[in-house]
């Protein structure tokens, strides 16, 4: 991908610099988010922020349900949404 989120420092922090397509960004994005579900829990967004995350997320997926982008973007929806009570 050459766009700036794969260029930026966070980027290669987060093992996201060096993928080159939507296949691999979504294999790499799906790598971080079991990163995640094994790191300490800390609040990181208001419950506002966290709801139109979620309901951002979820649009997203509605768009293509097949793709593994929007599959990712249905999980953590459906995450956000379970920590929020929703």
């Amino acid at each position: 991908m050459s766009d700036e989120v794969t260029h930026d420092p966070l980027g290669d922090r987060y093992g996201l610099l060096g993928v080159r397509d939507l296949s691999e960004y979504a294999e790499a994005l799906t790598r971080l988010v079991e990163r995640g579900r094994q790191e300490r829990w800390v609040a990181m967004l208001s419950e506002a922020e966290a709801y139109a995350a979620a309901e951002l997320l979820g649009q997203f997926a509605q768009l293509d349900p097949s793709g593994e982008l929007n599959q990712l973007a249905a999980s953590l929806a459906s995450r956000l949404y379970s920590r929020l009570g929703a």
